[in-house]
């Protein structure tokens, strides 16, 4: 079982956090349980509150257990060990373990992506102006945000960020924290930590979004999603099936309902209304239901642009996307 580039510090804190968990014995005893691995003002978060006040679960076939876990590592730590049945993250992740030998597969949640921060005041206009200068980067050197950033200035500017910026990879509280004490000068991070600097009065240079449609490729590129072990889904068919179908349910509730999010604002950390207002416009632009057959074209193409911008070192070793990367199901 291959564990990638994840390290024994998130190997600790899967063990650590992943013990809180909430669900309702009865059902979980009538039905089969999915466990979804969330994290804490996570977006499945939201979504897995809806689905479990209105009892979509249950209406779909399956019981809701939601594993409270401490960061994204962790996360593929909690799926890799079985201490999660799901959890979310990105499809590059999914195929680099496939090429590896471990069958996950892929269905998308949220077309959402975040962009490059910097100061109000900052000099900094243009990805070429990241040069010599301090870039913090959210996740690590194959977040698929950095991956795009990157095929974007080496498509359009000629511009190595890799090479030509002082990176530095961490998590996003952290770096929103150096940003605002002037040790970086720019961060490249989620769309939800981007939200909470826009509030504080920082701008954006590009978004993602911006960055896949200069290279030709769709701005609702839905990178992340719920990601599960093939065989897992195999075996429970009408239970992942059934979660998809009342995550989708669930999202299209939020689409169309305020009361839903003030019933899940205490899970936002949004105190203020701007940035309750503002978490709540972005999540609204990143709902997407792509077919599994659209989200594999887009795939395609993308990692044919990574390849041809920055070889196969930009995406991890991998020559080609493997087969199979993609769910399915009629909600995949």
């Amino acid at each position: 079982m291959a564990l990638g580039g994840i390290g024994r510090r998130a190997c600790l804190a899967a063990i650590i956090a992943g013990v809180a968990s909430r669900a309702l014995p009865a059902r979980a005893a009538e039905v089969p349980a999915v466990r979804l691995g969330t994290l804490q003002f996570g977006t499945a978060q939201w979504v897995a509150d809806v689905i479990q006040r209105h009892h979509l679960d249950a209406a779909h076939g399956f019981a809701l257990q939601t594993v409270m876990l401490a960061n994204t590592d962790a996360a593929r730590v909690a799926l890799l060990a079985g201490a999660a049945d799901i959890v979310v993250s990105d499809w590059f992740f999914v195929a680099s373990q496939r090429a590896e030998g471990t069958k996950l597969s892929f269905a998308p949640f949220s077309s959402a992506l975040g962009g490059v921060m910097v100061r109000a005041d900052s000099p900094i206009r243009s990805l070429a102006d990241l040069a010599h200068r301090k870039l913090g980067v959210a996740g690590g050197p194959l977040d698929k945000s950095w991956l795009v950033v990157q095929a974007a200035g080496n498509a359009k500017g000629g511009v190595d960020l890799a090479r030509v910026a002082d990176v530095v990879y961490g998590a996003p509280p952290l770096l929103n924290a150096k940003l605002m004490q002037g040790e970086l000068d720019a961060v490249l991070t989620f769309w939800t930590f981007a939200a909470r600097l826009e509030v504080a009065g920082y701008r954006q240079v590009v978004s993602v979004a911006d960055c896949a449609r200069s290279i030709g490729l769709p701005d609702k590129l839905c990178l992340v999603g719920f990601v599960f072990h093939e065989d897992w889904a195999t075996r429970n068919e009408a239970a992942i099936d059934g979660f998809l179908a009342a995550a989708a349910e669930a999202q299209s509730m939020l689409a169309g309902s305020e009361a839903e999010w003030q019933q899940i604002r205490p899970l936002m950390d949004a105190p203020d209304d701007a940035l309750f207002n503002n978490l709540k416009q972005r999540f609204f632009a990143g709902i997407a239901f792509p077919t599994a057959d659209a989200q594999e074209q887009d795939a395609a193409q993308l990692f044919e642009v990574l390849l041809r911008t920055g070889g196969a070192r930009a995406l991890g070793g991998l020559q080609q996307l493997p087969q199979g990367v993609f769910w399915q199901g009629p909600y995949g």
